[in-house]
């Protein structure tokens, strides 16, 4: 929404595509706490919160004048109307085929809101569904994550990752985390506990240099988990993947087995765990030393 208000403010047009509420009432008085005014909106917003599949001729209307910005909000409601599944590949190449590419022909920059997976334990990168829609991004993306919700009188705050940077221009910008391909990109204050329930203040503030604790909560606590786990275990390994996981649930930890297999798979990559064979064909894991802050220990 406060790209939205930026676009509005700088005299740019806007088409906001709603798929999750039919009446633009919620979307309008965000943008009056962001100080749109009225005429802004008439002037320069075009609304749409489509029940029918969309056809080319009725985007078209919408992208004419070329507006600087189209926002797609509800992915997985977008998709569901246009008969697109969420979980297939093919559906995400759909939904872009049939919505995002014609915005882009028409000059638009897009932005396209989405929602992460219900379960903390998986890797807190992909969005729900299929991972060919992140794989599809030809730009940035996103992802969100709320530490003190927000609401009237609340200050809320959430943390900003980039998980795709494309063409890389952002990263630099940002903290690594523990969790690789996931940078730490600064924190989101807005903050309704004003004095009056028309003030209202939104921020994005960098991450600082001193403080690394948002970076660090962009980690993998199951990957931790993990890691410390297999250093527990006699040379540091298990012989297969179900040892492991009998190991986490015996400990009283509720993972699911694919959300394992993530976080092992980020371990792989960052050289923190390393594949050993195991019996009978099996593949078994050994955790990597650690080495104080200097990270794993590597041979020369």
């Amino acid at each position: 929404m406060a790209c939205v208000a930026a676009e509005l403010a700088a005299g740019n047009r806007v088409v906001y595509l709603h798929y999750e509420e039919s009446d633009p009432g919620s979307t309008v008085e965000r943008l009056r706490l962001l100080g749109v005014t009225p005429d802004d909106m008439v002037a320069r917003l075009r609304f749409a919160a489509p029940s029918r599949p969309v056809h080319l001729g009725w985007l078209e209307e919408l992208l004419t004048p070329a507006p600087a910005l189209v926002v797609h909000d509800g992915v997985n409601e977008a998709m569901s109307l246009h008969g697109a599944d969420i979980m297939a590949a093919d559906g995400a190449s759909s939904f872009r085929r049939r919505l995002i590419l014609p915005c882009l022909r028409a000059g638009a920059a897009t932005l396209a809101c989405d929602h992460l997976p219900k379960n903390v334990d998986g890797r807190g990168r992909d969005a729900y569904g299929s991972v060919h829609k992140g794989n599809a991004i030809d730009g940035a993306r996103f992802v969100i994550e709320n530490a003190k919700p927000f609401g009237r009188g609340l200050r809320g705050v959430s943390y900003v990752f980039v998980t795709k940077d494309r063409p890389g221009q952002l990263r630099a910008h940002g903290k690594p985390t523990k969790l690789p391909g996931k940078t730490f990109f600064g924190t989101l204050i807005v903050d309704a506990d004003l004095g009056s329930s028309a003030d209202f203040r939104l921020g994005l503030y960098a991450p600082s240099d001193d403080d690394d604790t948002a970076a660090t909560a962009g980690g993998s606590d199951l990957a931790e988990l993990i890691h410390d786990t297999l250093a527990e275990q006699p040379g540091g390994a298990v012989a297969a993947s179900r040892t492991l996981f009998a190991l986490l649930r015996q400990a009283g930890h509720a993972y699911r087995d694919t959300a394992v297999r993530n976080a092992l798979d980020d371990l792989l990559v960052a050289g923190r765990v390393v594949e050993v064979p195991g019996k009978r064909g099996a593949r078994g894991y050994r955790a990597v030393p650690e080495t104080g802050d200097n990270g794993p220990e590597t041979a020369e």
